[in-house]
């Protein structure tokens, strides 16, 4: 089991782990179309899909392998969320952030604390992440934490938010960081 710091602060973001309270903030983010466009889970329709969420975050912090953090900021509250998953290979970040909050640096801010603390695990060797390949946002965040592009994935997840999807499997670039 891999142990995360509960709570994790930058210069101008408190990163916490959510609790049952948090799923109207969350929802606040999670049902914008703009926003959800390149995550490979579905918008949120409703609250409900917001506290189901919420329950599936809780489990991740217990099992040790899953740990995701809503991303607060002092003035405009909840902005996003960013989470680092751990398997036998090593952990994976990923990260979405409200609209409002777009072009501040604020997922790379948030998601560099995440990054910078999986880096203190001592057998931890690889970090990686994926985004799709027109997530030009996502492609410079992932450079400016040092990772490295490896490569194109081919078909490798779906992206059910796009406009145009069927649901297939769409391209993504995997960037990682190894130790």
């Amino acid at each position: 089991m891999i142990s995360m710091p509960q709570r994790l602060t930058t210069p101008r973001l408190t990163l916490r782990e959510p609790n049952s309270g948090d799923a109207e903030a969350i929802f606040a983010f999670a049902s914008d179309p703009a926003v959800t466009r390149f995550m490979t889970w579905a918008q949120h329709v409703d609250l409900d899909d917001s506290r189901d969420f919420l329950e599936d975050v809780a489990a991740g912090w217990s099992s040790g392998e899953d740990y995701c953090w809503l991303i607060g900021h002092a003035e405009q509250g909840a902005i996003g969320t960013v989470a680092c998953s751990f398997s036998e290979h090593g952990a994976e970040i990923g990260y979405v952030l409200a609209r409002s909050a777009w072009g501040e640096g604020f997922a790379r801010e948030a998601s560099a604390a995440v990054f910078d603390a999986a880096q203190q695990i001592d057998d931890l060797y690889r970090i990686w992440a994926t985004c799709d390949t027109e997530n030009v946002a996502s492609i410079r965040i992932l450079e400016a934490l040092g990772m490295a592009y490896e490569g194109r994935l081919h078909r490798w997840s779906p992206r059910p938010n796009q406009l145009d999807s069927d649901s297939a499997p769409r391209d993504v670039f995997m960037y990682a960081w190894t130790r």
